[in-house]
């Protein structure tokens, strides 16, 4: 072989092809994740407020479904406790 031909086991890269196609696409869940954190930073930006009310509820549903698989028969024994006795009159009723 003469010095300007390469030699055939020489690999040499195409120019005009792109870069290699992903062995996966990425999940479309992933693909929403992602495109949310943008429009979540300017929502926690524009109002703090309501980002710390959306917070503070997440957490106290976190918190909620924690204690009720915890104890789940707490929730009932509150209500049972809270319903008033059948004798009971309304708080402030004159007599009469």
């Amino acid at each position: 072989m003469t010095r300007d031909s390469p030699s055939r086991r020489t690999r040499h890269p195409d120019l005009y092809t792109g870069p290699a196609p992903a062995d996966r696409a990425p999940s479309w869940r992933a693909t929403a994740a992602l495109a949310a954190v943008p429009v979540l930073t300017l929502a926690v930006a524009a109002f703090p407020t309501a980002a710390a009310f959306a917070a503070a509820a997440v957490a106290g549903a976190v918190a909620g479904v924690a204690l009720q698989r915890r104890y789940p028969d707490a929730l009932d024994r509150v209500v049972d406790r809270a319903r008033s006795a059948p004798g009971d009159g309304p708080a402030g009723a004159a007599d009469g």
